[in-house]
This record gives C-alpha cells, sequence and structure tokens, in this order.
C-alpha cells in the first residue's frame, strides 16, 4: 500500500479544520490530524498553503481549447486535464442542443472517459443534456432548430448513447405534459437511470408550473436566473419557485457576466450554501491565456470584441452549425452574434477557481465559497460518499493552493498531477 502524506498545511474540509496534516493510501483519505506527525512514505510539505477539497463543476462546455460537443475522445480528455490544472478534480460535461446524431456522439465519447479516466485530468462524473428539451421562447445560446418537447424516444437514444452515463437531464416542465416525463425519470431513477438528476433549465415555465414540477421530481436548476422566467414585479415564474422551494439545488454562474453580484449574493442568502452550487457553464476558452487564443481571434474595434475565427478553438468544434452563429469573446465573456439582433450570451471563460475568488469578493468567506463548489454539488449529484469533502474514507481529490488561490498541487485520485500550470 502506497502513503503520501501532506504536512503542515491549513486545511479547509471544506469548512476550516486549521493547521494539520493529510494522510493518503493508495487514492483514499486514510486520516487527518493535528500537531507533530512522523509520517512513512511520500511526504508533501504544504507549509504556508491552503489544503483543500478538489472542486466540482457542475456544468461546463469545454476547456483547454476544446469543446464537449466535438465527439472526439481526445478532445474529451483534453478538457479534463484542462480544469484539474485549475483545482477541478470532479466534471459533469454539457450537452447542448444539435442533432441527435451529434449528440449521441458527444455522449459516447464522454462515456468513453467516464469508464476510463484520464491520469492527469479531472473525474468526469457524466454528461449533462441541458437545452435539447428547452423552451424556444428561453433557448439562450442553444439552438432553436433541434430544440423539442421531452420525449421518451430521443430521451432513451441519449441514454443508450451515454452507456448509462449521462447524469443530469434539463428540461422546460411547461412543454412536459402533465409532468408524465419528469414523473417517471423520478420513479425509476434508481431502478432504471443511475441516479440521474433531474434539472430545470431554459424555461418559460410560470410560477405554478415550476412548483409542480419540483413537487414531480424535479431537484435542480440550470443556471438560475439565466434562460429562465421570472424576476417581474407582478408575475411569477421559475426563479422565484427556485428561491422559495426548499428541495431544489440552484445552480449560480459565477463569471459576474451571467448573474449580478448582488443577485448572486441574493440567491445564496435565501437559498443558503447547502442549496446553492457554484458552476462556471464555461466554454472551451476556459484554462485558455487570452494570448493564445488573440493570436488566431480578430480584433473588431468597433464591437470592442474579438470574433474567434478557425483555430481560435478546436478543429473539430460543431457546437453550433457553420455560419449559423459567429462567436465572440467580450469583456470576459463569450457571446454570439455582437451587434446583431440576436445578440446573447454564449457562456464563460472562466475556471471555477477563478469563480471563487469572485465569490469571495462579493463578501463571502472562503469556507462558504468552497462548500458551494465541493460538498453542496456533490450532495446534489449524488456522489459524496466519495468526494466532495476532506475527511477519512473520501476519495484523495486534493488542492494545496497559495493565499490567493492559485494553485501550486493538484492530487487526482492521490496521485500527483503532472504538469501543472498556476491558475
Amino acid at each position: 500500500m502506497e502513503t503520501l502524506t501532506i504536512t503542515n498545511g491549513d486545511i479547509y474540509t471544506p469548512t476550516h479544520y486549521g493547521q494539520g496534516n493529510i494522510v493518503i493510501q493508495d487514492d483514499t483519505i486514510s486520516e487527518i490530524t493535528t500537531g507533530t506527525l512522523q509520517p512513512s512514505g511520500k511526504v508533501i510539505d504544504a507549509s504556508g498553503c491552503l489544503v483543500i477539497p478538489g472542486l466540482i463543476d457542475g456544468l461546463v462546455h469545454g476547456g483547454g481549447g476544446y469543446d464537449t460537443m466535438t465527439g472526439e475522445v481526445e478532445d474529451i480528455a483534453a478538457i479534463a486535464r484542462a480544469h484539474a490544472r485549475s483545482g477541478v478534480t470532479s466534471l459533469v460535461l454539457g450537452i447542448s442542443s444539435g442533432s441527435m446524431e451529434q449528440i449521441n456522439s458527444a455522449l459516447t465519447a464522454i462515456a468513453h472517459v467516464v469508464d476510463e479516466p484520464v491520469a492527469d485530468g479531472s473525474q468526469i462524473i457524466g454528461s449533462y443534456v441541458e437545452g435539447k428539451f428547452g423552451s424556444l421562447a428561453k433557448n439562450g445560446a442553444q439552438n432553436a432548430k433541434y430544440i423539442t418537447p421531452p420525449n421518451f424516444e430521443e430521451f432513451h437514444a441519449m441514454w443508450a448513447a451515454s452507456d448509462g452515463t449521462l447524469k443530469v437531464i434539463s428540461v422546460a416542465p411547461e412543454n412536459d405534459e402533465n409532468f408524465q416525463f419528469i414523473k417517471h425519470l423520478a420513479a425509476y431513477k434508481t431502478d432504471a437511470y443511475n441516479d440521474i438528476v433531474i434539472a430545470m433549465g431554459h424555461t418559460n415555465a410560470t410560477y405554478q408550473q415550476a412548483m409542480a414540477a419540483i413537487e414531480a421530481g424535479v431537484t435542480r436548476a440550470t443556471h438560475t436566473y439565466n434562460g429562465m422566467s421570472g424576476m417581474h414585479h407582478r408575475t411569477l415564474g421559475a426563479i422565484e419557485a427556485v428561491l422559495s422551494h426548499p428541495n431544489i439545488h440552484a445552480e449560480l454562474i459565477i463569471d459576474e457576466h451571467h448573474v449580478h453580484p448582488f443577485w448572486g449574493n441574493n440567491l445564496i442568502q435565501q437559498k443558503g450554501i447547502q442549496a446553492v452550487g457554484l458552476i462556471t457553464d464555461c466554454t472551451e476558452l476556459a484554462g485558455v491565456p487570452a494570448e493564445d487564443w488573440q493570436e488566431s481571434a480578430t480584433y473588431i474595434p468597433q464591437l470592442d470584441a474579438y470574433r474567434l475565427n478557425e483555430g481560435a478553438i478546436s478543429e473539430n468544434d460543431t457546437a453550433f452549425e457553420a455560419g449559423s452563429t459567429e462567436k465572440y469573446v467580450r469583456n470576459g465573456a463569450m457571446w454570439l452574434d455582437v451587434g446583431k439582433p440576436t445578440e446573447r450570451l454564449a457562456g464563460a471563460t472562466i475556471t471555477l477557481m477563478d469563480g471563487i475568488r469572485n465569490v469571495i469578493n462579493w463578501g463571502n468567506s472562503l469556507e462558504d465559497a468552497l462548500t458551494m463548489a465541493t460538498s453542496t454539488p456533490a450532495q446534489n449529484l449524488g456522489i459524496a460518499e466519495s468526494v466532495g469533502s476532506i475527511a477519512a474514507g473520501k476519495q484523495a481529490d486534493i488542492v494545496i493552493v497559495a493565499e490567493n488561490l492559485s494553485v501550486q498541487t493538484v492530487f487526482l485520485r492521490g496521485k500527483i498531477a503532472k504538469k501543472l500550470r498556476n491558475s
């Protein structure tokens, strides 16, 4: 049995444990101790640093220059490596609306990496079909051409293509007649669907429809506020249902473009840190230095934006039909069709560690920010028994960071990840 000990670190489990030592045996945390320790095996001295659980990003669409929709296994592996470098040790990979052929190809590629994890990459928890069963009224960056009401024919085709690794399915409940789709998945999610998580997103539901959907089995809100009805002083919608119902996990994009910090803090304060999961909803540019992608992009002064040309992202990116949209980066976020009537946000460019810094700058504690990026999403995704905190018996996904949260060392399943670049 291989033993590795992290000594002298200021440990957050994610709650503040204090100065101590973490003993790892093979891929598992065996104990956390305080005081002097006589370690055996390899020793990593974390003096002057914080030791935190590996982060969990519950919705990403790419990273490291690669998109989740290419259908290429190596692209998925590259995404896993890119996020690991920034301290994210578990990922759920988003599937955008597209043709069934394209969606199923992407699901199959993701499933391959779920089954055969990348040694130096984040663990892929599964896939997240985000836009396929959404609302045309709230499609956002999702390709409206391929959006359909929730239906079992397409779902079961996706389930088969994912080989049972489809982890989150998002629906617009107003398009699910009598909530038959939601109720079926909720009834059989353990026996037939590997504890799939049912989310509500890209929805124009009324407050009553959204509340009824939660009662029927929805447990997660896809990027709360974005692509969601509500926030009108006389008419309530899905947002208000998410804010008021205690049994729904609320995703929160924390790049400060999708959601203003005022409303981000409002969500956290109303629901509490045990019900809010921090996500990036990031694109392929997450983890890519600006100077790298700008080399092959075109700056357009009148728009104050960079248009991403061929080569600025992975060559196999097929998330959107060629010529149907134009991708831009403006002020730190990705947009579609800038300067046109169809202009809209398309995703973030940050990593989750960047987002944690944002949340702390909003006035939240490090403990609270870490909780919403580790143990809270682990609970909703049903993986808390193995990941999401530093505790004896848990998988050794651990990150050593400096006081400014720059990543120093990442432990993936008890092994030190190689070729890290500070975030």
